[in-house]
């Protein structure tokens, strides 16, 4: 592929424009040229929107720098990479960031090679180093504080919008809360009773052994999940309408037409400049279901505003 890019470089470079790598790791570059700014990875590659950009959203590093680039809040964000890999930079990386973090594999997705609350630099250089030979790529990032949200964007509204609220358990003053955990998940996807766990419970002044009192609640995991018992709200009629501008910038930046966007905001319905806003992901597949039949609130007929969207794009194009 090196043959590719020397040649766009002398090309560019003899058109008055410059090249500026942004992930060597992956060869993604800009282009700079007449006061225009063109995206490439190794080559050429023009979609219907003339954006020359291979899948941004395969690679959450990528996303996350495109997202930047063009002002869209996100957490802050180092990676690790197995092909440049250096132990001696891995403390240097992780201490120029606050704690608790997330750790997560750049090209996992539906919570795989996720590792939550991390609580200090010593622990995360534990993680990474044990990981790094099991993923290409791994991203540790600030954890982001507020609700959860899943935007689905398409063209240039959302279509769609989730409250992602993270698996929890109800005690009836009986049970443990293991039992309650074991109880809930019979049909689940299981919670792995392990260290991170503990450290959720902890954190609500709670362990397993506890009974909680009739009605109290606890989370038992720190992000959504739906198949170990994560619930969802629709809430798409709130959603501000600067919100959603952000949000429609966030999915044209990565240059998809339909984009699932998980976003961190203290209240859905307010202007982003009035609160903790992130971006925390731009799904390129994004789960369709989940807008069907949510645990409170209305379904959203996604599928057909999908199908109407596609029909006059094509009736457009003829």
């Amino acid at each position: 592929m090196k043959k590719n890019q020397d040649i766009i470089k002398k090309v560019v470079e003899e058109m008055g424009g410059t090249i500026e790598k942004i992930i060597p790791e992956r060869n993604y570059f800009h282009i700079k040229i007449n006061g225009e700014k063109i995206f490439i990875n190794q080559k050429f590659v023009i979609n219907d929107s003339l954006f020359s950009r291979k899948q941004p959203t395969n690679f959450k590093d990528l996303t996350y720098i495109l997202l930047k680039e063009n002002g869209i809040p996100t957490p802050n964000t180092v990676c690790f990479y197995r092909k440049t890999f250096n132990e001696k930079e891995i403390e240097k990386k992780l201490n120029t960031l606050s704690y608790p973090i997330i750790i997560k594999d750049a090209n996992g997705s539906h919570s795989r090679g996720v590792f939550t609350n991390i609580k200090n630099p010593q622990e995360a250089k534990k993680i990474i180093l044990e990981k790094i030979q099991e993923f290409p790529c791994l991203i540790a990032q600030e954890i982001a504080f507020g609700k959860e949200y899943r935007v689905l964007i398409l063209g240039n509204e959302a279509i769609g919008v989730l409250e992602m609220i993270p698996p929890k358990i109800s005690g009836n003053g009986k049970n443990t809360v293991q039992e309650l955990i074991e109880k809930k998940q019979k049909t689940q996807d299981k919670t792995n009773l392990d260290s991170i766990l503990n450290t959720i419970l902890n954190d609500q002044k709670v362990n397993l052994s506890t009974v909680l009192l009739d009605g109290q609640e606890i989370f038992i995991k720190g992000i959504s999940c739906l198949a170990e018992g994560g619930e969802t709200k629709d809430v798409t009629h709130l959603i501000n309408k600067d919100l959603e501008s952000l949000c429609v910038k966030a999915a044209k930046v990565v240059d998809k037409k339909l984009t699932g966007l998980d976003i961190i905001c203290d209240d859905i319905s307010k202007g982003p400049l009035n609160q903790n806003f992130r971006v925390i992901e731009a799904n390129r597949k994004p789960d369709i279901y989940i807008h069907y039949n949510p645990t409170y609130g209305e379904t959203q007929n996604v599928v057909k505003k999908i199908i109407n969207y596609i029909l006059k794009l094509k009736s457009i194009s003829n």
